[in-house]
């Protein structure tokens, strides 16, 4: 009985092509780090230990049961931790113990989780959203992307665009979806000019100015301050290798890509393996896209569902997002790319969402599906 009992806690139930492509993801970033050689290559071993300990917790842990208890207090945490960062003198997250700690991407995730279990939640009790209940959820997620902006647009971009693909999911009536998207268009607008405005006077806002500046590079191409560095770098990097590879360690663009094994991981990783493998990188995380799909397809419940699609669109957008920024197809942001770019907090965060992911895949297939809670959901969405 006790080997059945090991047995049954070590065995993997869950997506084996996810766990696949994130254990190869992961060598991946050995790689990018490798060339940097000394601590720095521990601290990436540490950063990822830890990120597969999160995955592992959150793969063990019924999704249902946490998100049902601790929902709420993942909302009121995210609160706690937006209140730190914008009050924090830290760039991109809250200062911990001497070090600076990225704290976006971990709201996010507590974002999300908050909004899937209140839908879902509400449809496996066989109840529909009220207007109410609408007006509650954008609210909340306005609110946190309004804050996140002030510091990281294009997070709380890729936060927002996920949460309004997480109400589609959830049956949210279209007129407050497309009202919400049309103040999010003013907001910014507005936020734009105000930080041209201070930035002409000299002041700035948090770090619109840095995101006006590096859009108002990417569309006149004048480098006059320099915010095109990195981008010239980044594509100089993809142009140089191509079918010809530098080989590991072997980048010399790569040496001088601010950032190079974070925000410019895709071009510094291209430069040393070339375009098969770069080609390699983009399936994967769209084969992830799909079997997060296929998961929330497969789901017995409403929560699994639209968890499991919300989850998915946001880790994949974040990885699209900054193969987008390496080969200048779109501005310059501060995005990692997932379970690749070192730095402690996002590999734990994405090794958490991941572990989470799998944990509902793992349900999927121990779950009595004779009875199917989601009829609801269904049946609302065919009217």
């Amino acid at each position: 009985m006790e080997q059945a009992a090991k047995r049954n806690f070590f065995s993997f139930k869950g997506d084996k092509i996810i766990l696949g492509l994130v254990i190869f993801l992961s060598l991946l970033s050995m790689l990018l780090v490798y060339s940097t050689g000394g601590a720095r290559v521990l601290r990436h071993l540490t950063h990822l230990l830890m990120c597969y300990a999160g995955l592992f917790v959150f793969y063990k842990i019924n999704y249902r049961t946490f998100l049902d208890k601790f929902s709420l207090l993942a909302l009121l945490l995210a609160l706690v931790l937006v209140v730190l960062t914008l009050t924090s003198r830290a760039v991109r997250g809250i200062s911990f113990f001497g070090r600076s700690v990225q704290t976006f991407y971990l709201i996010g995730l507590l974002v999300i989780m908050f909004l899937s279990n209140f839908i879902g939640r509400r449809y496996n009790k066989g109840q529909e959203l009220s207007n109410r209940d609408m007006k509650y959820l954008l609210g909340i997620l306005v609110f946190f992307c309004a804050c996140i902006a002030v510091l990281n647009m294009s997070t709380a971009i890729i936060l927002f665009v996920t949460g309004m693909v997480i109400f589609f999911v959830g049956n949210f009536k279209m007129k407050y979806i497309w009202r919400v998207i049309a103040l999010a268009v003013v907001v910014v607008g507005v936020l734009a000019f105000v930080v041209i405005k201070s930035g002409e006077q000299g002041s700035h806002i948090g770090r619109m100015g840095t995101f006006v500046n590096r859009l108002e590079y990417y569309f006149t191409k004048e480098n006059v301050n320099g915010y095109g560095d990195q981008m010239i770098l980044a594509r100089a990097a993809i142009a140089r290798s191509g079918l010809n590879p530098a080989g590991p360690g072997k980048g010399v663009i790569k040496n001088r890509l601010p950032e190079n094994d974070t925000d410019y991981a895709f071009a510094s990783l291209f430069e040393e393996t070339g375009l098969f493998v770069g080609l390699i990188v983009l399936m994967a995380y769209m084969v992830i896209f799909y079997r997060s799909w296929k998961i929330s397809k497969e789901s017995p419940n409403a929560l699994g569902s639209i968890l499991a699609f919300g989850l998915g669109f946001w880790f994949t957008c974040q990885a699209l997002v900054h193969i987008g920024v390496n080969c200048e197809l779109l501005p310059t942001t501060g995005q990692t790319l997932p379970f690749i770019s070192s730095g402690g907090a996002s590999l734990f965060v994405s090794g958490c969402a991941m572990g989470m992911l799998l944990n509902v895949s793992k349900k999927n297939k121990e779950e009595d599906r004779i009875e199917d809670p989601r009829r609801l959901f269904y049946e609302s969405k065919q009217e």
